[in-house]
Order: structure tokens, then sequence, then C-alpha cells
């Protein structure tokens, strides 16, 4: 039995749509379409039931998914054991916009593919918000998401501190509102910025939104404004702010998530080899 078949049989079974599986696989709809029609000729059986928005299993669908689900795990897993370089795919990540990760993460991702040149690792950098939306909506096959460290919790991946930053003399005693710079759209260091400084008091407006963090700590040498980011992304020690008015912030962290409980072999692998990366190098450095 052609696996390729089954494998276009998992996915229209795992999203419902012919469109949405052949746009997954990277293929036409027709060449889906006659994946599942070559398949219940071959089973001699009607496996979906379809309609003109959407398909649903039969009842013999349904059988057939339980074996074929355990069928794909062991034949990835037997692939990933004893012939890495076959695997092939491509592989959607996504990671927060942060120049410390990606240098740190980049030599990873090389070694990766030159292991598995069959695979492709398209990566999106941008706000774990989106990159949330992303993965439900299967845009994403899996993202390094960030979060603020709360009491008594454990670090995952990646801690870092949030510190503010401003040009060295930046007039926090006079001016009245702070004026800040952040990411656009819903970024999570301005969240926690906006949110300290809401508990503290002290008022503040946005002066400055762009899309990347260059452009903030750009307005921010300018003098335009004050920004919070990661502290490993701000490499001139001078531009940290410290001052009573400006409130401590958090450290935040970093969890891979993925878009379905059970990832593809491929993905899970490329996660573990990131993950066991990251802790080494933190573990060096705790230890040094």
């Amino acid at each position: 039995m052609d696996t390729v078949l089954l494998r276009s049989f998992y996915k229209v079974a795992s999203v419902g749509s012919f469109s949405e599986a052949a746009r997954l696989l990277n293929a036409s709809q027709s060449t889906v379409s006659g994946h599942i029609a070559k398949l219940e000729d071959y089973l001699q059986t009607q496996l979906f039931r379809r309609t003109t928005r959407s398909c649903q299993l039969t009842t013999a669908g349904d059988v057939l998914l339980t074996h074929v689900t355990t069928l794909l795990q062991v034949i990835d897993r037997i692939e990933e054991e004893f012939c890495p370089a076959r695997m092939g795919g491509t592989i959607k990540l996504g990671l927060p916009d942060e120049y410390h990760l990606f240098s740190r993460l980049a030599p990873v991702l090389q070694t990766f593919m030159a292991m598995r040149p069959n695979v492709t690792i398209k990566v999106t950098s941008g706000l774990s918000h989106e990159h949330s939306r992303a993965l439900a909506d299967g845009f994403l096959d899996a993202a390094l998401l960030r979060e603020p460290l709360k009491d008594g919790q454990a670090a995952d991946l990646c801690p870092s501190q949030l510190v503010w930053i401003g040009l060295p003399g930046f007039d926090l005693d006079s001016i009245e509102v702070l004026p800040l710079a952040h990411i656009s759209g819903h970024c999570l260091y301005f969240r926690e910025a906006f949110t300290a400084l809401d508990q503290a008091g002290v008022p503040w407006r946005s002066v400055y939104d762009c899309n990347t963090l260059e452009g903030i700590r750009t307005a921010v040498r300018s003098g335009l404004a004050i920004a919070a980011i990661p502290e490993e992304d701000c490499p001139d020690d001078l531009l940290k702010l410290q001052h009573p008015r400006l409130p401590r912030l958090p450290i935040v962290h970093g969890q891979f998530k993925t878009a379905h409980r059970e990832p593809p072999v491929i993905v899970h692998q490329l996660l573990t080899t990131l993950r066991d990366a990251l802790q080494a190098e933190e573990l060096q450095a705790a230890s040094a």
C-alpha cells in the first residue's frame, strides 16, 4: 500500500478539508482528491462523506484513521532512526524577534538541515501573540512563545530579564508623561512595561511603534522615547536605565508549542534538538 495515499488520507481526516490538506501538503487539491480516490478504490469502501464545504469520515474512515495514525508514526520513527537523511518536508517555525536568540539557534538549524538535506525550515520572526494564532490556524508547525515568569515558577527556556532602556541622562524627573517606544501589535514586552507603570501610578504614552526590535533601539538612541526589551538585546550597558520612577520588570522565558498535540516526528526531532542546544548553553553559562 502506497504510504503517500495514506498520508493524504491522514491530512484530510485531520483538517476536515481537501483544500486545506492540499495546502498543508504543498500539493494541488486535484492531487489529494486523486490520492483519496485511489485509496477508496484499493480498499473498496468510501472513506469520506463530501459536501460543498467540508468532508466527514465514514465509519470505515474512522477505523482506517486509527490504523493509519499508528502506522505513520511507526514509519516516521523507523526513518528517523535508520535513515534521517531521507526524511523530508517543510517545517514552519516561529521565533521571537530577538537577535540574541537567532545567533544562538541559527547554527543549530544549519546543522539539523545538513543532516537532513530533504528538510526545509521556514523561520518566521515576530510576536508570540501572532505565532500563537498562526499555530491554531495551521500556518506554523511549531513556535517558541514568550511569556512572563510567574512567582515560584521554574524557567523553561531562554529566561531573559526585561530592562528599561533610554539615552544616558534621559530626563525622567521632569518629564511628567513618559514616552514609550514598542513593537506594533500585541507585544508582550510593551504590555509588561505599561502594566508595571500603571501599577506604579506612572503616566505614560505611546509615541513610537514599529515592526522590528532594531527600530525600537533606533528610537531610543535618538532620545525620542524609552522602551522595555530583553537584557540580552541591549548591547550597550549605558542605555540601561535605573530610576525610582521606573518599576522593576519581570523575567520572561520561552516554551515550545506545536500546532498539534502529536506533531510529525521530524518536527518533534527539531524541537528536541533546539531544546537540547539551548539547555546545554544555559547549563554551561551557569557553571562558568
